[in-house]
């Protein structure tokens, strides 16, 4: 009976605790009455009216554990901003930090707050800093990959200061800068972040947070205002830019052109609450920053290059889908472009409508992929409308791509995708995710532009001769997410005839089944934080039923608790039946065996250094035969206060025997410089070398970013070639541009 008693108190000590728990992680954000200074100094009597946050908890590398030094908050608001403060404690002497542009991370002590203004635990803003004051802002994806963007830019403040034993920054965040429900109540989830890295990242958090959990937001604090808020602002933005440029290229002899000017004007309208319209005419879409360069030989598929173009860039997220249906790059020059991003009741709608100039090509096949750009004109249309389902952290999907191309002397096509998608989060720890794309293709009937290899798919030839198919494509993927076990099981299936030309789809005609399988454990004892294991395994076949190819792969991943080190290791093995141009046949590859290897570190806060390659059995696409391949990478980089250096290459050996009868060897170098003058002020110094080609590419770049608004750039495009002239290089081509944009609301 004195043992039932004393079980009844502690169930009722453990649930008051609990209570007591809960009720920690909601506060009312205090309005103040003065409006903290920003300039990096906290003073006792601006803050004395906030709300007071402590009490971090490790997250990493020792989940649970208390960190070392403690970090303090402070938190209100007044009648048009939010306002937030940190104080981090720490040994001043290791706290890292590096003045560069924004939103470019090199490895700095950060402090974050994650911002979930809608309260649907799904995704969210993210506003940073380091203590050098450089601005990081960007969104928070939904579980379980939780994956991080930082191609969106707003307005908002940000000042740090270093103490002797700590380190403090103050937030000034606009409402008009974020996006809310206008109501009497606002209930936003909240979360704050410190990174710290040393020896280990670690990583420190408000509230705890359990990688048990794959829901981020579902774990944050509720921040309650409690009155209505508004979020005024002059709806209209207006962005000019004018952009002056002089090129020359290398005929018989080196040709210069007179330059030319050019004027364009892109903006913003905030047409809802929720709701905003982006607009360009004759926009600039060249890239300030380069692609890296990739080695494309020995492979029958064309390659990825990521999108870079801000337009294209930012909230952008819910095109990104299993299935790359759509694929912005593909939108190469576009005359005008339009895209409306926001909240329509429960409805999140984004919509891109541009007119391009020159219209790119991606054709799938079989075993192969070729791209190719164009003169066509198109006309382009993209809407993807999303809507909870069944939960919060559930959505059901809708996508439509619309591509019609101009005719001139010939009928040049189109192609047209409608797609459904949907994922399914259950039990916390459990997502059921599908995806299904129909597509209508008309191909142009120019065979001039595109006259095929002689391939077959179904009935239809591979050049473009005007024919007119449907096709499908569906993905379908279950994944487990535990702390001590990560898995998964998925279907691909892409029919012959499916193709998105505003996707970046680069084969079909396959149907896959795999798995994934992680186990995990954390040890933090014996050098090592985190030891996983990982098994992936696929099938493939096509649409008649041939085989394509079976992959087998296995390893471990090592995160050590010295110098930030970790270590992948595994072993691959491949049977591959590809179709044989040459024979019009399959050619069958058994037992393609390989090793892959990668590791990180940084022993020296300002050295991070990366190596990796693989090793082992390929094949010579060219002649259809077995090789042996060494592909091997490296890159070191020094990081100071203001200056940067990096400096990679790559090299890729194919054999016809191991190490023996050299079939190619390419050699690439990528080595930058960079020097920051002032938080806005910098100079950039990129260049690259073919060993094989012996050409040198040079990127020299001024650039001043007052905002991501405001900005001025001057810099170069050159590329030259080893020659016997003096320096023993010659000019081929060049670019020399000035750009000025300017931001201004009315």
């Amino acid at each position: 009976m004195l043992q039932c008693k004393l079980g009844g108190k502690k169930i009722i000590i453990l649930f008051l605790i609990l209570l007591t728990s809960i009720d920690s992680l909601n506060f009312v954000l205090p309005k103040l009455t003065k409006a903290p200074k920003i300039d990096s100094i906290l003073k006792r009597e601006e803050y004395k009216e906030s709300k007071m946050l402590t009490g971090f908890t490790e997250s990493q590398p020792v989940e649970g554990e208390e960190p070392p030094f403690s970090t303090k908050v402070y938190l209100g608001y007044d009648e048009n901003n939010l306002y937030v403060a940190f104080k981090n404690y720490d040994d001043i002497n290791t706290v890292k930090k590096t003045l560069t542009n924004r939103d470019e991370y090199t490895g700095d002590d950060i402090v974050a707050i994650y911002l979930d203004t809608y309260g649907e635990l799904k995704e969210g803003y993210i506003f940073a800093t380091n203590p050098l004051s450089v601005q990081f802002d960007g969104t928070k994806g939904p579980p379980p990959q939780n994956m991080e963007d930082f191609t969106f830019d707003t307005n908002w403040e940000v000042k740090s200061y270093i103490g002797e034993d700590f380190w403090s920054c103050e937030f000034k965040i606009p409402f008009s800068s974020l996006r809310f429900e206008i109501k009497e109540r606002q209930e936003w989830r909240i979360i704050f972040l410190r990174i710290r890295p040393r020896e280990s990242l670690e990583t420190y958090s408000w509230p705890a947070l359990s990688s048990n959990n794959p829901s981020f937001f579902r774990q944050g604090g509720t921040l309650i205002i409690p009155e209505k808020i508004h979020s005024e602002e002059k709806k209209l933005a207006m962005i000019p830019y004018l952009l002056g440029s002089q090129n020359g290229i290398r005929k018989e002899k080196y040709e210069f052109d007179k330059g030319k000017f050019d004027f364009g004007l892109s903006g913003k309208y905030r047409l809802l609450q929720n709701f905003i319209l982006d607009f360009a005419l004759n926009p600039d879409y060249s890239q300030i920053e380069t692609d890296l360069p990739q080695i494309d030989v020995n492979t029958t598929f064309c390659l990825y290059y990521p999108e870079k173009r801000p337009f294209f860039m930012e909230g952008m997220r819910d095109l990104e889908t299993a299935i790359e249906a759509i694929y912005t790059r593909t939108i190469s020059n576009p005359l005008f472009a339009l895209k409306g991003n926001g909240r329509a009741s429960i409805f999140r709608i984004l919509f891109l409508s541009a007119y391009d100039e020159n219209s790119i090509y991606i054709l799938p096949f079989e075993d192969y992929s070729f791209k190719f750009p164009s003169d066509k004109r198109s006309y382009i249309n993209i809407l993807r409308i999303k809507s909870d389902f069944l939960n919060k952290e559930s959505h059901i999907g809708f996508l439509m791509g619309d591509r019609e191309v101009k005719k001139d002397s010939f009928d040049n096509g189109f192609n047209r995708i409608l797609g459904l998608d949907t994922r399914i989060r259950f039990l916390k720890n459990y997502t059921l995710s599908y995806q299904g794309i129909y597509s209508n293709t008309k191909e142009p009937e120019d065979s001039l532009l595109f006259y095929g290899f002689g391939l077959k798919f179904k009935d239809y030839t591979d050049r473009f001769d005007g024919e007119n198919f449907p096709g499908f494509s569906q993905y379908a993927k279950f994944n487990l997410s535990f702390r001590n076990l990560w898995s998964s099981v998925y279907y691909k299936d892409y029919s012959p005839t499916f193709r998105s030309d505003l996707g970046f789809i680069d084969k079909n005609n396959f149907k896959t089944m795999g798995f994934e399988l992680s186990p995990r454990i954390y040890p933090n004892k014996y050098v090592f934080s985190e030891l996983s294991l990982f098994l992936n395994f696929e099938k493939e076949k096509n649409y008649e039923d041939v085989f394509k190819r079976e992959w087998i792969s296995c390893g471990i991943n090592s995160k050590f608790s010295f110098a930030q080190t970790q270590i992948e290791l595994s072993l691959d093995k491949m049977d591959k039946n590809l179709f044989n141009l040459n024979t019009g046949d399959y050619s069958r590859f058994k037992d393609l065996e390989s090793f892959d290897f990668t590791m990180t570190t940084i022993p020296k806060k300002w050295l991070p250094i990366s190596i990796g390659g693989n090793i082992g059995d390929a094949i010579y696409y060219q002649e259809y035969l077995p090789a042996y391949k060494v592909y091997l990478r490296g890159n070191f980089g020094i990081l100071l206060t203001k200056f940067a250096l990096s400096s990679g290459v790559q090299g890729y050996y194919l054999y016809r025997e191991k190490y023996k009868n050299t079939i190619c060897d390419v050699l690439t170098f990528q080595n930058s410089i960079s020097y920051q003058f002032t938080q806005n002020l910098s100079l950039q110094f990129r260049w690259n070398y073919y060993a094989q080609t012996k050409d040198l590419e040079i990127y020299p770049l001024i650039s001043y970013e007052l905002t991501p608004f405001i900005l001025f750039y001057l810099g170069a495009n050159i590329n030259t070639a080893k020659h016997d002239g003096a320096f023993g290089i010659q000019g081929q081509r060049h670019q020399i541009f000035a750009k000025f944009q300017y931001w201004f609301r009315i």
